[in-house]
Order: C-alpha cells, then sequence, then structure tokens
C-alpha cells in the first residue's frame, strides 16, 4: 500500500481533493489517500496535477494503524461540535465583513487566515464524524473536550452578554 500526502494551501483544492478520493487528516493538517501498489502510475499522475499547482506531494509506504484504545463520545459534545461548524462559518462572514481581524485564537488554535480557519473547520467536521461513527482515541477525545469547553465558553459568554444571570447561564456547563 502507498500513502500519498498533499500539503501546501490546500484551501482552494478543497473539492479536487475529495473528488480524487483524498482525507483531510485534522490531526497533522494534510490531505492523504491510500493507493495498492497496482494504483502507484495513477498516484504519481495525481501527485504530479497537484505539485505542478504548487502544493507538495509526498509518498511513503502505508501501514495498518496500531490497535489504540477508543473511548465513546457524549451526545452533547457531539451537538457542540455541530456547532462549532456553524460557528466557524459565522466567523468567516465576520472576517469577510471586516467585524473581526487575523490572527484570532480559536479552541487553542493560531487562526492566521482562511486556510487556518478552513483547516480548523475540517478538523471539527472529522472529529464530529469521528465521534458519530462510536468512539474516537485518545488524543481525539482531548481535541474534542479541548473544541467543546471553547464552544460552550461562548456560549456561557453570549448568554451573560445577553443579559443572563450567572447562574442560569452557567448551565452551559452541565454537561461538561
Amino acid at each position: 500500500m502507498i500513502k500519498l500526502v498533499i500539503t501546501g494551501k490546500t484551501y482552494p483544492f478543497k473539492e479536487t481533493l475529495k473528488k480524487t478520493g483524498f482525507h483531510w487528516d485534522g490531526v497533522n493538517k494534510v490531505w492523504y489517500n491510500i493507493y495498492e501498489e497496482s494504483q502507484k502510475k495513477k498516484a504519481e499522475v495525481i501527485a504530479a496535477g497537484f505539485e505542478e499547482n504548487g502544493l507538495q506531494a509526498t509518498f511513503s509506504i502505508a501501514q495498518a494503524p496500531p490497535t489504540v484504545k477508543k473511548y465513546p463520545v457524549k451526545e452533547s459534545w457531539i451537538f457542540n461540535l455541530e456547532s462549532m461548524h456553524d460557528k466557524l462559518w459565522v466567523i468567516e462572514h465576520d472576517l469577510d465583513e471586516g467585524n473581526i481581524s487575523f490572527p484570532i485564537t480559536i479552541a487553542g488554535t493560531e487562526i492566521k487566515d482562511f486556510d487556518d480557519l478552513y483547516n480548523l473547520r475540517e478538523e471539527a467536521s472529522e472529529l464530529e464524524w469521528r465521534a458519530k461513527s462510536g468512539a474516537v482515541t485518545g488524543s481525539q477525545y482531548g481535541r474534542i473536550k479541548e473544541i467543546v469547553g471553547w464552544r460552550v465558553n461562548q456560549r456561557y459568554a453570549r448568554c451573560l452578554a445577553a443579559g443572563m444571570n450567572e447562574r442560569d447561564a452557567g448551565r452551559c456547563f452541565e454537561d461538561m
């Protein structure tokens, strides 16, 4: 098995990457696809196409992932991951409108440009998908907890700003 990894300013190529079978790795912030040995020539042609557009393509031997412990994710956390996806769209709109500007920090991630924002949105979507599929690894669980914590804090601040008392606004934290 051959693993092809695409890096660089990938945002403009998101749909092309998806259509050619690539998957987003939110932890490493790269696009990748796995090919059989018989598909090596196809993979090389695809890599060359992305390289012609200024991206970097790296080949490696795909290894079977080690067996790792999996953790279930609370339904309320999955809801917050879904909500995070929507919140990131709102942030993108606010950036477009000039209401806020780069750099910003979201869920422990410094966002310097739209590519970083896109990558965070993809990471949140990937984690949401993994959480909905049953269980996640320890590192994924930790990252989900960090994202959910940020999202809940945002919701709490919004409730206080709207005039809600601290006790009622604090209910945002009940399922953390």
